[in-house]
């Protein structure tokens, strides 16, 4: 009998314990070691860093490689002639000539510079206000460049340039007044185009519009009939 009381004495004893004494929630980190030992660990990719390396290594050459391939340039010499003249006249209406200079007072360091000089320049009017010259170096070739802005204050550059074997295109021409230059277009810009002798002229501007072709004539014929440019000797 002294056995029944003595098990229902420990019973009583384990309810009360379990009902009375505080509990403590585990440690998270405890839980968490637990749950890592668990699980069967996963197998390092080894071959992971040596590919990483090997692609960086080859974008590095591809980039240092790019620029120096060859520009892919176009074969008709007029052409490529035209879109470096129209490239200069986007960077000086973006950034301005890298030195402007006066007429006539900078043309000897001018023809010194280009290898080209003037025996009459325009040096503008009530239509066209000069903005200055420079020099310029454009498809191997030094050349000169005189800026105008029109009364919108929109940039025109005439360029010349050596090109002895340069031959004017038939397409093209247009009558004004008693020349005929060639009308070109390259990368949304329209030039004319008529050779001084040995030496190539551009004049090159924006048209937004048809009506501004007419304008574009008009500067044309002003410009061309006070402007005489030679080689410098």
């Amino acid at each position: 009998m002294s056995e029944r009381l003595s098990d229902s004495s420990d019973e009583i004893l384990g309810r009360r314990l379990a009902a009375e004494l505080p509990r403590h929630a585990a440690p998270g980190r405890l839980r968490v070691a637990i749950l890592e030992a668990a699980e069967p660990r996963a197998r390092r990719v080894s071959w992971l860093p040596p590919v990483v390396a090997a692609l960086a290594t080859a974008m590095v050459l591809v980039l240092g490689f790019v620029p120096m391939l060859p520009r892919i340039l176009p074969a008709d010499p007029t052409e490529r002639l035209m879109r470096a003249v129209v490239a200069e006249h986007t960077r000086a209406a973006l950034w301005g000539a890298r030195r402007a200079e006066a007429l006539p007072a900078g043309l000897p360091w001018l023809a010194q510079q280009s290898g080209i000089s003037l025996r009459e320049g325009f040096v503008g009017d009530d239509r066209l206000a000069f903005a200055g010259a420079e020099p310029v170096y454009l498809d191997g070739r030094r050349g000169l460049a005189l800026y105008y802005r029109d009364r919108d204050g929109h940039l025109l550059t005439y360029t010349v340039l050596p090109a002895p074997d340069l031959k004017m295109p038939d397409r093209g021409r247009v009558q004004i007044a008693r020349w005929r230059p060639a009308l070109l277009r390259a990368d949304g810009a329209a030039a004319w185009l008529w050779k001084h002798g040995d030496l190539a002229c551009f004049l090159v501007a924006e048209l937004a519009v048809p009506q501004d072709l007419e304008e574009f004539k008009d500067y044309f014929a002003r410009v061309r009939a006070a402007t005489e440019p030679v080689a410098a000797n």
